[in-house]
């Protein structure tokens, strides 16, 4: 977003942010800020969202803003409005604080590839594969890639054993 006028992506965000280092709070806050939101600066009961980084799903802080029906989700959410203009789904996976800072156990070994995927939903594709502690390989090796995300599974595949596997959360 290049543009010198206010974009008015988080008009009706009165938001807090925990967990953030220095620089990277600060770009947040300017993002939101320049987009329309306004920083309550701690937690309170005119705060509407609770924006997080580096803190797990069940820390105290995300604990309560679940419990008081604020919207909590991560930077993500504030990089992928602030880049289209306007708000994406709060509640989607993808924004989510993560349950292990970690990822998934075990996720450190598999190396996936994916195939059918286009623009935006490639990309989260590959975020949800970094996010869960996983490793991206964008061309399709036979003996290093243990998983193959196909969006339609039809066509010619290669025929080496690919590793079947499911996950549904981060």
């Amino acid at each position: 977003m290049e543009s010198n006028s206010p974009s008015s992506a988080f008009l009706g965000v009165r938001f807090v942010l925990f967990g953030f280092d220095p620089v990277n709070e600060n770009k947040v806050r300017c993002k939101l800020v320049y987009g329309g939101g306004i920083d309550v600066c701690q937690y309170n009961q005119s705060c509407t969202h609770v924006i997080v980084d580096n803190i797990v799903y069940d820390n105290p802080v995300c604990i309560a803003a679940r419990n008081d029906g604020k919207t909590l989700v991560t930077a993500l959410w504030v990089e992928h409005t602030f880049d289209i203009g306007m708000p994406v789904d709060a509640n989607s996976i993808m924004y989510r604080p993560l349950k292990d800072l970690n990822g998934i156990p075990g996720a450190k070994n598999l190396i996936i590839c994916l195939t059918g995927y286009q623009r935006q939903d490639r990309d989260d594709v590959m975020t949800m594969v970094n996010l869960m502690g996983a490793q991206f390989s964008k061309p399709l090796v036979a003996n290093k890639v243990t998983h193959l995300i196909c969006y339609k599974f039809e066509g010619a595949f290669p025929m080496f054993p690919v590793t079947k596997g499911v996950y549904n959360e981060i």
